[in-house]
């Protein structure tokens, strides 16, 4: 039985690779069989896989197992094979059903990563603290570019993508640059005030905040959001931490939030 660890290729941002060149080595001095697909664009390149003594190759045909990140075209997709990626199909993401329909027809076998849980059903394969740090910045990019498509001006207008910063210390720079010109300019008043809602507490969402901390934040309760309780600066942005219980209701009136019963139904 041969792994391939596959060349990703969803988006031009892309760079991850699910194994680094010294633990692809490591599997093969353990006796498993293992290559990875050729690639212009990771992070880890051809050379340092052959560096450390693991085969490239220009496909993955001869391979039984493949290793991937993000979600594989249909026309990738190879009969009879043993895939593990994060496929985002369990919740029956409309978008990602072609793609499970072209595993079925070719008789391959998914593993999604999101579906490997210990006995107490927690996961133990997830999204980290940089996908909510490059997930943060592309938001306040994008909204910046939402803006001007409007024709206003924002601070936020001077991101960039997260892909095209040099470092992560270099995109928080930038982020801290726009915080400045908030706290002395002010944001236009088309979009005051400015309210960002955070869900969860995992990994993800640690490190949006991170990186929305970085503005002149107040945080607000959800409560104080409801009744309008914000005083509605331009010079600083809000920050509102929604819970489970803020976005969930028991179905019993006069009833209290019992998170065994959310997670048990939720």
């Amino acid at each position: 039985m041969k792994i391939g660890i596959r060349r990703e290729d969803k988006s031009i941002w892309e760079r991850r690779t699910p194994l680094i060149p010294k633990d692809a080595a490591e599997l093969r001095r353990q006796g498993i069989d293992i290559a990875v697909e050729a690639s212009p664009y990771s992070t880890y390149t051809d050379a340092a896989f052959e560096r450390e003594g693991v085969p490239v190759q220009n496909d993955l045909k001869d391979c039984d197992i493949i290793l991937g990140i993000k979600e594989i075209r249909p026309a990738a997709v190879e009969p009879d094979k043993i895939y593990l990626f994060f496929s985002h199909v369990i919740k029956g993401q409309p978008e990602n059903m072609d793609m499970l329909r072209e595993l079925m027809a070719k008789r391959a076998t998914l593993i999604d990563y999101e579906r490997i849980t210990d006995d107490r059903g927690r996961r133990l394969i997830f999204f980290g603290r940089y996908a909510g740090l490059a997930g943060m910045v592309n938001a306040l990019w994008s909204l910046g570019q939402r803006l001007l498509a409007e024709g206003i001006s924002s601070p936020f207008a001077r991101l960039r993508q997260m892909r095209t910063y040099p470092s992560l210390r270099a995109a928080e720079t930038a982020v801290r640059s726009v915080g400045d010109m908030i706290r002395t300019d002010g944001l236009p008043d088309e979009i005051c005030p400015l309210v960002t809602g955070f869900f969860g507490s995992g990994n993800v969402s640690r490190g949006a905040q991170e990186i929305y901390q970085l503005l002149p934040v107040q945080e607000i309760s959800p409560a104080a959001l409801a009744s309008g309780q914000i005083s509605g600066s331009r010079n600083q942005v809000y920050q509102v931490n929604f819970r489970r219980q803020d976005r969930a209701v028991p179905l019993k009136p006069g009833t209290s939030f019992d998170p065994d019963e959310y997670r048990k139904y939720g």
